[in-house]
């Protein structure tokens, strides 16, 4: 029995042949190794063959063709009479991700039948047991900022670049996870906490409690313009309901947000994917954020402070990872008439990379 895998420009493909001489048996598996969870083209070819058939050890699963050749999909849980989750072992330093499974092949020629043993190869997905990750990012900061005062008259407009410097430690176990950040850069600095208990779990998704706590100060706003915008440290704190698997919280919070001079309530969403935490660890990590801050007025509040941001870490190899972000903020204070009520607007994108240690 030979086997040759070739790897072109398309699909890897692995081609084996079980028997050789005027009556050859060949086997041909694309891709050559299904991951987990992915489908896979198995072709069985024998010239002048009445019939093939492949079946799992176990008889669970069979296929069987008429003629000299035999075409069939299959899948990772060839043979498995009930879904079960495998994942790779590490033994001496090594990852032994190539689990094979037996299969039974049998060709008939003119009421001969022969019968062939062969291995389908499926990849493993490696356990994640990562339960501490500390990062350390530079990214820079391309912005847009401008305030609007009476009648829409621009007051201020700018647009630069900057360097901002962050770091980051997450922990994840036992139902808790927890994330403490802070960042520091010309005119901006700030530091936020995210904690998460699991109260409820149905499976493999739970239900739980978040609370997240923030102050950051910007130091962009012109201060002559008004006192109303002076610039002052800004504080966050709230509570809510949230959905957790591993390494993945979705939570809405109600909370106060408070800025020295005045105190409002605030409505956030955020979403939190951490590939170093999922089951199976994953090359990108995404946080989504919408917060929305109101108060101090009568129904429909003129002072407003309005967050959305969205930002992807893209792992480039084991620890160093590209990051890439997006945030709108939208400011408002009222002023003596709403028509001459100021608004700020600010635009940052970002562009940057992180090295990270998890373990």
């Amino acid at each position: 029995m030979s086997a040759v895998a070739l790897a072109a420009c398309g699909i890897p493909t692995q081609t084996t042949q079980l028997v050789g001489g005027p009556q050859p048996v060949t086997v041909r598996l694309e891709p050559a190794v299904p991951s987990a969870g992915q489908s896979a083209e198995l072709t069985v070819e024998s010239p002048a063959a009445d019939s093939i058939v492949v079946e799992s050890e176990n008889g669970l699963d069979r296929y069987s063709s008429a003629g000299p050749v035999l075409h069939a999909e299959l899948t990772s849980d060839f043979g498995d009479s009930l879904p079960v989750a495998r994942y790779a072992d590490r033994w001496q330093g090594r990852l032994l991700s190539r689990y094979l499974k037996p299969a039974r092949i049998k060709v008939c020629r003119a009421g001969r039948c022969a019968e062939h043993y062969h291995e389908i190869p499926i990849r493993l997905p490696e356990a994640n047991h990562r339960t501490v990750a500390l990062t350390a990012a530079y990214n820079t900061v391309f912005a847009r900022r401008s305030l609007v005062g009476s009648r829409s008259t621009v007051l201020f407009r700018e647009a630069l670049s900057s360097g901002i410097w962050s770091a980051q430690g997450e922990w994840e176990n036992h139902g808790w996870s927890a994330r403490l950040e802070g960042f520091a850069g010309q005119g901006e600095r700030g530091a936020s906490l995210d904690v998460s208990r699991v109260v409820k779990r149905a499976g493999e998704l739970s239900y739980g409690v978040s609370f997240h706590l923030d102050a950051d100060r910007s130091e962009w706003l012109p201060e002559s313009e008004s006192p109303v915008i002076a610039n002052r440290t800004a504080w966050r704190a709230g509570i809510g309901p949230s959905l957790m698997l591993r390494g993945v919280t979705a939570s809405t919070q109600l909370g106060i947000y408070a800025d020295g001079a005045q105190t409002m309530q605030f409505v956030s969403t955020r979403v939190r994917i951490n590939g170093d935490f999922t089951e199976v660890r994953l090359p990108v990590s995404l946080t989504a954020e919408k917060t929305f801050a109101f108060g101090g007025g009568a129904i429909v509040s003129r002072r407003r402070d309005d967050l959305e941001r969205l930002v992807a870490s893209v792992h480039l190899v084991d620890a160093l990872a590209l990051n890439l972000g997006v945030a709108t903020h939208r400011s408002a204070w009222p002023n003596d008439e709403p028509s001459s009520d100021f608004r700020a607007n600010e635009t940052l994108f970002t562009l940057g990379g992180q090295y990270s240690l998890t373990w």
